[in-house]
């Protein structure tokens, strides 16, 4: 199958931004949370469409969920947090890097910390 290289079409959609990149790991039985770095991201972020949200887990549905694609390579369980004051859990990825980008399933929840 041929993959068209999608770098240039996504370059100037989204506009890059600081993200503060954090992980979640548990240490002596407690949640931690460990600031990974803080980046400048090209995220691209939509709204999920209702059908991929209707076959999420009945807990899940409720939650904002979008759909996000940039050329970096992102981890699952990672939590972005935006200068704006948004945070975003990505909970799924897709691998398209042939084609020149990630796809990213993420959750926003509002900033505690904001």
């Amino acid at each position: 199958m041929i993959r068209l290289d999608m770098r240039q079409a996504l370059r100037g959609l989204g506009r890059p931004a600081a993200y503060r990149i954090v992980e979640k790991s548990v240490a002596d039985h407690e949640i931690i949370d460990t600031t990974v770095t803080t980046r400048m991201i090209d995220l691209v972020l939509h709204p999920m469409d209702a059908r991929k949200i209707a076959i999420k887990p009945e807990g899940e549905r409720t939650w904002k969920w979008l759909d996000g694609w940039t050329s970096e390579k992102l981890e699952l369980g990672w939590t972005l947090f935006s200068e704006e004051g948004a945070r975003y859990r990505i909970m799924g990825s897709t691998d398209w890097s042939q084609a020149g980008f990630y796809h990213y399933e993420m959750t926003e929840r509002p900033n505690p910390d904001a």
